[in-house]
């Protein structure tokens, strides 16, 4: 890995993010959908993360709340449309839990079995493309979900170093 092939696609109302990475399928999909492995690469550079609850199941909910390296928290709360495993996540970001939803968008994450390693694309849709021009000025949107990748990459290539699969 390391090969910083992140593509990003700007469309409208749609970021899309494409990445190959040389994992297999069920292994990147492990990492985004168990508690101990999104404890340790979830979000961007800087932050850390508390969840609350975590019900990884169609119609279920995530709460959690992301630390930033400014010390403010950021409360989240996200349900899970479709689950295919191992090829597809739906979720879509309902608020932050406590009733104010400031950032509403679905995520649909892919991935896909590429010889032996995975494309993997994140699609962030919102719901005009004047929302998500609103969310990537207030919170710098389109390059944390950049960052985002780049610490799933990070932590990839730590377990693959200390043969933790």
């Amino acid at each position: 890995m390391g090969n910083n092939n992140l593509e990003t696609i700007i469309e409208d109302n749609k970021v899309k993010y494409k990445k190959y990475f040389d994992v297999p399928v069920d292994l990147l999909f492990e990492v985004w959908s168990k508690p101990e492995h999104l404890m340790e690469w979830w979000g961007p550079d800087g932050f850390t993360l508390t969840i609350k609850s975590l019900n990884f199941s169609n119609g279920g909910i995530w709460e959690f709340v992301m630390h930033g390296p400014d010390g403010h928290d950021y409360n989240n709360k996200i349900q899970f449309i479709e689950i295919q495993k191992p090829n597809y996540i739906l979720y879509k970001h309902i608020g932050d839990g406590e009733g104010e939803v400031d950032v509403d968008f679905e995520s649909r994450i892919i991935f896909e079995k590429s010889g032996d390693g995975t494309i993997f694309t994140m699609e962030q849709v919102f719901s005009s493309k004047q929302e998500l021009e609103r969310v990537n000025k207030k919170y710098g949107a389109i390059e944390g979900g950049k960052q985002h990748i780049g610490n799933l990459e990070y932590y990839l290539e730590k377990i693959l170093k200390n043969n933790l699969v």
